[in-house]
């Protein structure tokens, strides 16, 4: 998810203005960056999903 966040951010800087990350006071940028990130490690705590089994 952060491989995704950072190419949708290069695309958007590249073809629009350019907007730097700034952590104090967070952006917009720097938030969905952060949560991102939250998400990618967070997902190693998450509790496995079972998954039905088809049965012949």
């Amino acid at each position: 998810m952060t491989l995704v966040w950072f190419v949708v951010w290069l695309i958007c800087d590249l073809v629009g203005d350019r907007e730097s990350l700034t952590f104090d006071p967070v952006n917009a940028w720097a938030a969905t960056l952060i949560l991102c990130v939250a998400l990618d490690l967070g997902r190693q705590h998450a509790a496995p999903v079972a998954r039905r089994r088809d049965d012949p």
